[in-house]
C-alpha cells in the first residue's frame, strides 16, 4: 500500500476540522478525572478549553498559576 505524503497545509486543515473532536475528548476524560484520583482531571479540562478557545484558555492557565503560587509560598 503506498505511504501519501500530505502537505503540512493540508495537515493543518485536517487538525482544525479535528479540534472539536480532540477538546470534547480531553473535556470528558478531564471531568471523569475531577472524580478518580489517578487522572489529572484539572489539567485536561484546561487543555480541551485551549483548544477550544485559546485566550480563555490561556487567561485561566494563567489564573491557575497564580492561584497555586499563592497556595505554595
Amino acid at each position: 500500500m503506498p505511504v501519501t505524503k500530505k502537505s503540512l497545509f493540508e495537515e493543518i486543515k485536517q487538525f482544525n476540522r479535528d479540534k472539536k473532536k480532540y477538546a470534547l475528548i480531553l473535556l470528558i476524560v478531564g471531568f471523569a478525572g475531577l472524580l478518580l484520583p489517578v487522572i489529572p482531571g484539572l489539567m485536561l479540562i484546561v487543555l480541551g478549553i485551549m483548544l477550544l478557545h485559546p485566550k480563555l484558555g490561556q487567561a485561566l492557565s494563567e489564573k491557575i498559576k497564580d492561584w497555586v503560587k499563592f497556595l505554595f509560598r
